[in-house]
């Protein structure tokens, strides 16, 4: 199985993935690297609102709501391969 990147937004309810890179994300950057989402970082994305955005993330023992438009900016790699 090839290892797979795909933007932090586009994680199903559920799944994991480990943080590769933030890319833009408006002027939440620096932001988001307080937050824990730095490289290596494992992500999982819990569950979203009925309309689908934002999404709530489990990083570093702490849950965070990311709109999609923020979370796209995040580039995430499948957790499987970590394993």
């Amino acid at each position: 199985m090839e290892k797979q990147k795909r933007a932090l937004c586009d994680l199903r309810d559920g799944e994991s993935g480990r943080v590769v890179s933030i890319g833009e994300c408006g002027g939440l950057g620096q932001r988001l690297i307080e937050l824990g989402f730095v490289s290596g970082a494992r992500v999982n994305r819990l569950f979203s609102a009925p309309s689908g955005d934002p999404a709530a993330y489990l990083i570093r023992d702490a849950v965070i709501a990311l709109r999609a438009s923020d979370a796209e900016g995040i580039t995430v790699m499948n957790y499987e391969f970590f394993r």
